[in-house]
Parts: C-alpha cells; sequence; structure tokens
C-alpha cells in the first residue's frame, strides 16, 4: 500500500460540502498531527483549483489566484508523507478527459475518488436556492419542469461566461452521480471509487462528517466544527423575493458587486435563517418522477460496485408529507421577508463621527448664510463592516476578500512592529 494517499472529493452540490470544507479547513492542526493534509493557503484555494484545472472563469471573473492553483496542491501533496484531502463539488464538472488528466496528476499517490450524495427530493430545491443566490431568476416550478426527464420544456441557457450549458444540463452534468463516477473512475479499483449517502433528514449532521472521516481513514473525533457555523438554506418567502429581485437586475450587476451585496450580505447575512420562514420543499406533483428518478440511480449506483459508505437506501424519495404546504408565498409574505431584510441591514449603533451634525459655530462670531441649494439625500448605504461580517461566511466570502473588501474597507491598522498579511 502506497504510504501516500490522496482522496478527491468531487461533489455533488448540495450534500454539506460546505460543511465538510469549513470543518476540515477549521480542523487543519488537528488532522495534520493525524497525518492528515488539507492544502491551500486560504479556504477558496481548492475551488480555484477547480477552475485552473478547467481554465474557465467564474461569472465572468477571473480572480488572480486562480493561474497555478491546482499544480500548487498537487505539490502540497506530493510533499505530504500520508494523506491528503483535496475538496470541491465543482470538481465534479470535469470531463474524463480533465478527470484522467487531473488523476494523472496524483500518480505519486494512491487514488481515491469520492462523492457525497444526497435524496432528489432535497437536492432539487436546494439547487435551485443555490442558483437564485448566483443571480439566476427561473421560478422553481418552472426549473422543476425543465430538469424532468422527457418533459418537452426546452432548456434555457444560464448565462455565464465560457460556458452555453443549460439550466436542465447543468444539473444532469452534476446530480446524474454514476454518470459523475464513470468519468472519474476509469481505471481506479472499485474499492478505490467512494459513495458517501447523506443521512436522512433530521440526522445529526455529525453523521455525515463521521461516514467522510471514514473514507480519509482518521478518527472523526479529532475534528470539530466551531459552533455557529452552517450553510442555512432561505425558506420559501426569501428564495422568490430574491427570485424576483435578479429578474429586476437582469444580470446588470457585476459578479463582486453581487457576490458581496447580494449573495452574501442580503442572502446569507440578512434573509437565511429567518425562524418564521416555511421551509422550501419539493411540491407533492412531482414527487412520482423525481422518485423513478432516484430509484434507477440507486440501482446504478449500485451496478457500478463501488464502495458504499452509509446506505444506499438513503438515497431513496420519502413520501410526500400530507400538509406540505407550495405554494407561492403571498405578497404579504414577500412584504415581510423585505422589511426583515431592511432591518437587518441597517447600521448598529452610533453613526460615524463624518455622518454626526457640525459644532454650531461660536455665537459671538457670524456665521454668513449659505446659497440655498437642493437638498442632496443620502444613497443606500450598508457599512462596511457588515459586508465583510456577512461576506466571511461561506465560500465565495474569499472572493470578495480578494475583489471588493480592498475597495470597500479602509485598512485595519496593524499593530506596533507587525505587517498585516495581504
Amino acid at each position: 500500500m502506497n504510504a501516500q494517499r490522496v482522496v478527491v472529493h468531487i461533489g455533488t452540490p448540495k450534500s454539506g460540502t460546505t460543511f465538510l470544507q469549513e470543518l476540515l479547513w477549521e480542523s487543519r492542526p488537528a488532522l495534520a498531527a493525524a497525518g492528515v493534509l488539507y492544502p491551500g493557503e486560504h479556504p477558496g484555494a481548492h475551488f480555484h483549483a477547480v477552475l485552473d484545472v478547467r481554465q474557465r472563469s467564474f461569472h465572468g471573473h477571473v480572480d488572480p489566484g486562480v493561474a497555478g492553483a491546482w499544480e500548487r496542491l498537487v505539490a502540497a501533496a506530493r510533499d505530504h508523507q500520508g494523506t491528503t484531502v483535496v475538496s470541491h463539488e465543482l470538481f465534479g464538472d470535469l470531463s474524463a478527459e480533465e478527470a484522467a488528466r487531473a488523476v494523472a496528476d496524483l500518480d505519486f499517490a494512491e487514488v481515491h475518488v469520492v462523492v457525497t450524495v444526497r435524496d432528489l427530493a432535497r437536492q432539487l430545491p436546494a439547487v435551485w436556492q443555490e442558483d437564485v443566490k448566483n443571480r439566476h431568476s427561473l421560478p422553481f416550478g418552472d426549473f422543476l419542469e425543465m430538469v424532468r426527464p422527457g418533459s418537452g420544456r426546452p432548456d434555457e441557457q444560464r448565462p455565464a461566461a465560457d460556458s452555453t450549458e443549460g439550466h436542465a444540463e447543468a444539473f444532469w452534468l452534476r446530480h446524474d452521480v454514476p454518470a459523475v463516477l464513470r468519468r472519474w473512475a476509469a481505471g481506479l479499483p472499485a474499492d478505490r471509487v467512494h459513495v458517501v449517502t447523506v443521512p436522512p433528514q433530521g440526522a445529526d449532521p455529525t453523521l455525515l462528517w463521521e461516514r467522510f472521516a471514514s473514507v480519509v481513514g482518521v478518527d472523526p473525533a479529532v475534528a470539530s466544527l466551531p459552533d455557529g457555523r452552517r450553510n442555512q438554506s432561505l425558506g420559501r418567502a426569501e428564495s422568490e423575493l430574491l427570485r424576483r429581485l435578479n429578474e429586476r437586475l437582469d444580470y446588470g450587476v457585476e459578479w463582486p458587486l453581487y457576490a458581496s451585496r447580494i449573495t452574501h450580505g442580503l442572502a446569507a447575512g440578512a434573509l437565511a435563517g429567518r425562524p418564521a420562514s416555511a421551509r422550501l420543499t419539493l411540491p407533492a406533483a412531482d414527487h412520482a418522477w423525481v422518485s423513478a428518478v432516484a430509484d434507477a440511480g440507486i440501482e446504478a449506483l449500485a451496478a457500478l460496485g463501488c464502495t458504499v459508505t452509509g446506505d444506499l437506501e438513503d438515497l431513496r424519495v420519502p413520501a410526500a408529507p400530507a400538509d406540505d404546504d407550495d405554494r407561492t408565498p403571498t405578497v404579504e409574505e414577500l412584504f415581510d421577508a423585505a422589511l426583515d431584510a431592511m432591518a437587518a441591514l441597517l447600521p448598529v449603533g452610533p453613526p460615524p463621527a463624518s455622518e454626526l451634525a457640525p459644532e454650531p459655530a461660536p455665537v459671538e462670531e457670524p456665521v454668513a448664510e449659505p446659497a440655498a441649494e437642493p437638498p442632496v439625500l443620502p444613497g443606500p448605504r450598508v457599512p462596511a463592516v457588515h459586508l465583510a461580517a456577512a461576506a466571511g461566511r461561506g465560500r465565495g466570502g474569499r472572493l470578495w476578500r480578494r475583489v471588493v473588501a480592498p475597495r470597500a474597507l479602509p485598512p485595519r491598522p496593524a499593530p506596533d512592529g507587525e505587517t498585516v498579511p495581504v
């Protein structure tokens, strides 16, 4: 057995990947002590590596950190005598040729490919919500009809640089798990191709980490996720509010600004986790076809003969709840969500000194009356400190810090004798 192992986690999106990646990043010292390396100079290094391998931009934006990102991860793995974990859900997008080149680059190690998979009844709403948080405005019902096999609904292009893929094409590229594994597993023994199933709704989230850790070959107790770090979903009203905002914007906001102000400031910072919000679920009318597709996928995975951690039965679509509410949110619900978002984005604490009223002139000194001018109303403002706090959460935070933050925030003074790294 090769002393060097590389575990490449290739997806799927919305299957607990953010949870696992944050846990791996925050637990790097403890994992290193156990012989496991999670490489990268920042949390976005693995995302940059995907873009580097595929020679792609993201929403038309090219981050300067992308060039050479894959080679840097490979070099770190080569230098490590133990297990290295590489993880990003967009690795599953690679073509068979791209995947073969990536595996060949790791020929110094024993390569394992792992995919985390969740049942389609939860995946479909979660993926559509993620699309909405990334500028898209296709209604949920239209999305479901578009991705349903045999529906006859023409696919619609997702506006993005470097790609002409449609909504259905993008979904099945990432969520036809047997096809994803066939692209990656050519030439790999079955015991090095892993499926980790996401536990059913309501299970302890640490169970997913325990399953993943068993593939990595590390005691799950060595790592822990800090309290309060979760990739929270939007509710039904919040999703529809954001979708309508995207319709109004019509891709007119460049991605770095959209990511900081809307994806992280509005969606993750102000709308996510509203306690009174109804959860977005799969409509009852779509359960039959989703269940049939899921059953076919389970059979195809079983036929591949790959190593399953968990249970393929976790991927069965549960029956639709009798009291499930799948109606479109009312105007009142949207208005209430909008008010909560506005309140959440208001400044907290006293206004900056620059906004305080000027000191009155001494009485003994005459004050010249200025010429009357029309009043200038202040534009909407989200304090940079709030944007920074919101942008720091999640994978897109690194993009905010690299592209937007240098222009949005004044430099923080370093302590005496120290230099703040850039």
